[in-house]
């Protein structure tokens, strides 16, 4: 149980160095002003450098949990604890939306490159290791060959990858990624993931991912969350053994992949059930 007046103070804290997670949620609940409960009791810990993916009932909190851990929302009970920064070089989050934020006059590299141009000017790189980490990042995504193309000359795919450089070329701690590959058709989402995964495991970046898609969360993920009806809590959680060297196109013809599949598909289903039955009351 949380005291009232540990309630009283910030969301986000800063924990002693010796404790592992980089992120604690406790008993994180929020309810909009009308009373309208959305998150209920989660309970997560996050170790650095993993990808967890969160999955679940159709408005049953997902983003509102994402808005929290980025510091846009304030939660009606519990908290967020942030382990202490130990490199002062890296950027505390960034985010990915699932709508498109390319700003249509720059270029692939040009937005990639974006934050360079907004940071405080004495906390940039200089101006070679800016160049040399924007090309860096647009060859392990596999945009070469684009890099003076505008947003209207790119295909869906490239548009999404070029999104998700842009919120990786800070070098941040975190990544919040809200449904950022549902506009995909699944032959690209699968080429993507495979990107995705790779600069983020190079990276080592600890993300979030929000998704739909529970072929997604499986491949990407090395933990997925699996939420509760509105309002949601944390159901059940499976550990995803894959490791940092999986290949995507393989992946889903793994009897490993198809047996998790049908197993977190099981506890999803049910919770999409209880959803759709809360409805109808």
């Amino acid at each position: 149980m949380i005291k009232e007046d540990s309630l009283k103070q910030s969301s986000v804290a800063v924990k002693d160095r010796a404790i592992q997670p980089l992120i604690e949620i406790n008993d994180l609940s929020f309810s909009y002003v009308e009373g309208d409960p959305v998150l209920a009791g989660v309970d997560v810990t996050i170790e650095p450098g993993t990808i967890v993916g969160v999955v679940g009932p159709s408005g049953c909190g997902k983003s509102t949990l994402l808005s929290i851990l980025a510091g846009l929302v304030q939660p009606t009970r519990g908290s967020v604890v942030w382990a202490p920064e130990d490199d002062a070089t890296r950027h505390p989050i960034s985010m990915m939306f699932q709508g498109d934020t390319l700003l249509p006059w720059l270029t692939v590299k040009q937005n990639v490159g974006l934050h360079y141009k907004l940071a405080d000017r004495r906390l940039r790189p200089p101006a070679t290791a800016q160049r040399e980490r924007v090309e860096t990042l647009i060859r392990l995504a596999g945009l070469n060959g684009a890099e003076d193309r505008f947003p209207y000359q790119l295909s869906g795919g490239m548009r999404r990858r070029t999104s998700f450089l842009s919120a990786v070329t800070p070098g941040p701690r975190t990544l919040l990624l809200d449904e950022p590959f549902s506009a995909l058709d699944e032959p690209t989402r699968i080429s993507i993931h495979q990107d995705v995964h790779d600069v983020i495991k190079q990276e080592r970046i600890t993300t979030l991912l929000i998704t739909h898609d529970l072929a997604e969360a499986i491949s990407l993920s090395d933990k997925v969350l699996v939420m509760t009806a509105r309002p949601a809590s944390v159901f059940k959680t499976f550990d995803i053994p894959f490791g940092e060297k999986r290949k995507m196109l393989e992946l889903r013809e793994d009897p490993e992949f198809l047996r998790l599949y049908g197993e977190i598909w099981e506890q999803l289903a049910t919770q999409i059930q209880r959803a759709e039955a809360k409805k109808k009351k």
